[in-house]
C-alpha cells in the first residue's frame, strides 16, 4: 500500500483516540476496554455496523443508478468498491476532501468518462450540500434558539453556516455553469509567467469543460432520477444521524426528539468537518462532546456513546476499506485501467 496513505491512517486514528484521551484526562472521563466490550456497548456497535453496511448498500445503488442513466457500464459490486473508496479515503485525507477525487479517479479506471465522473460526484455532492443546508437553517431558525444550554458560540455557528452556504452555491455552479472555469482560466492566463504553461493545456480543458456541462445537463434532465437520488441521499443522511442519536440516547438517557437531534447534530458536522486532520478526526469528538455534555446525566457515558459511534463510522470504514484498496491497488496506483 502506498506509505502516503498508511501515514494518513495512522494520523486519523492518532488524532481520534488522542482527543478522547485528552478529554479523558481534561475532564476525568475514562472510557476503558470493559466499557467498550459491555454487553450493552457490544450490541449498540452491532447495530450500528448493521445501519452503516445497509448505508454503503444503498449508496452503491444511488451510483450505480445515476452512472447508468449516463450509459456508463458498470457492476452493482464496483459502484460498492467506488463508495468503499470514496469514505475510506474521505477518512484518511484532511478535512474529509479525498473522498471524491479518489472516487472520480475510480470511475475513470472503470473505463467512465472523466466529465461523466465528474458530474455524477458534483451531483452527489450538491445534493448533500442543499440537504445539510436546508436542515441547518431549519436548525438555527427553529431548534438553536429554544436550547438554553447551547454551548457552541455564535462565531461558529456562523462560519459554519457561512461556509455550508458557499460551498453548496459553488458546486451549484460548477453543475449549471462550469464554464464560469474558462473565466478563471482566463484570468491566469493574464499572470505573467503562466500563459506559456496555460497554453499546452488550455484547449484541451476547454473541450473538457464543454464535455462536462453536456454531461451534466444530461444528468439533470432525468429529473425521476435525480429525484429518486436526492430522496435516497435524504434517507442516507437521516440513517447516519440515528448512528449517533442511538447510542447517545442509549447510554446517557438523553431526552431530545430525532428531530431535534438531527438539526443539532447535522449543524456540528459541519462545524467539524473542517477541522484539517484526516476525516475531521478529533474535532468530530471534540466538538459532539463539549455541546452535548450539560445537557446529559453523565458525561462518561456520553464518551462512551461517542467513540461507539466513531467505531461504527469511522474505524470500521478505514478497517474494512484497507482489503478494498488492496485489492484495487493496482488500478488505484499502477496508471492501469481494467478496461
Amino acid at each position: 500500500m502506498n506509505r502516503r496513505i498508511i501515514v494518513n491512517i495512522l494520523v486519523a486514528f492518532l488524532a481520534s483516540i488522542s482527543v478522547i484521551l485528552i478529554i479523558n484526562s481534561a475532564f476525568k472521563e475514562k472510557v476503558s476496554i470493559s466499557d467498550l466490550s459491555s454487553k450493552e456497548a457490544l450490541e449498540l456497535i452491532f447495530i450500528g455496523l448493521i445501519i452503516n453496511l445497509v448505508c454503503i448498500l444503498i449508496d452503491g445503488f444511488k451510483l450505480y443508478m445515476i452512472v447508468s442513466t449516463l450509459k456508463g457500464n458498470i457492476k452493482y459490486i464496483e459502484a460498492l468498491e467506488s463508495c468503499f473508496l470514496y469514505s475510506f479515503f474521505s477518512a484518511i485525507t484532511p478535512s474529509s476532501m479525498g473522498g471524491q477525487p479518489f472516487q472520480i479517479y475510480f470511475l475513470t479506471k472503470k473505463g467512465i468518462k472523466s466529465e461523466a465522473a465528474t458530474s455524477i460526484i458534483l451531483l452527489r455532492t450538491f445534493e448533500y450540500l442543499l440537504i445539510v443546508l436546508g436542515i441547518d437553517v431549519y436548525a438555527l431558525i427553529f431548534i438553536i434558539p429554544k436550547l438554553s444550554q447551547w454551548n457552541i458560540g455564535k462565531t461558529m455557528i456562523a462560519l459554519g453556516f457561512a461556509s455550508s452556504l458557499l460551498s453548496t452555491g459553488f458546486t451549484w455552479l460548477a453543475m449549471i455553469r462550469p464554464d464560469m472555469f474558462k473565466y478563471i482560466i482566463a484570468s491566469l492566463k493574464k499572470i505573467k509567467g503562466l500563459k506559456i504553461f496555460i497554453e499546452r493545456w488550455e484547449e484541451k480543458v476547454y473541450v473538457w469543460i464543454d464535455n462536462l456541462k453536456l454531461s451534466a445537463n444530461e444528468l439533470l434532465k432525468n429529473k425521476k432520477i435525480v429525484l429518486i437520488d436526492f430522496s435516497l441521499m435524504l434517507i442516507l443522511i437521516l440513517m447516519y444521524s440515528y448512528l449517533l442519536f442511538l447510542p447517545v440516547v442509549g447510554l446517557t438517557g438523553l431526552k431530545i426528539n430525532f428531530l431535534t437531534f438531527f438539526s443539532v447534530q447535522i449543524l456540528l458536522s459541519s462545524l467539524a468537518s473542517y477541522v484539517p486532520t484526516p476525516g475531521a478526526s478529533g474535532g468530530i469528538e471534540a466538538i459532539f462532546y463539549t455541546s452535548f455534555k450539560v445537557s446529559v446525566l453523565s458525561s462518561r457515558f456520553l464518551l462512551l456513546a461517542i467513540t461507539i459511534y466513531r467505531i461504527t463510522t469511522y474505524y470500521s470504514i478505514i478497517v474494512a476499506g484497507i482489503p478494498v484498496v488492496l485489492k484495487n491497488r493496482n488500478l488505484l496506483f499502477g496508471g492501469k485501467g481494467e478496461r
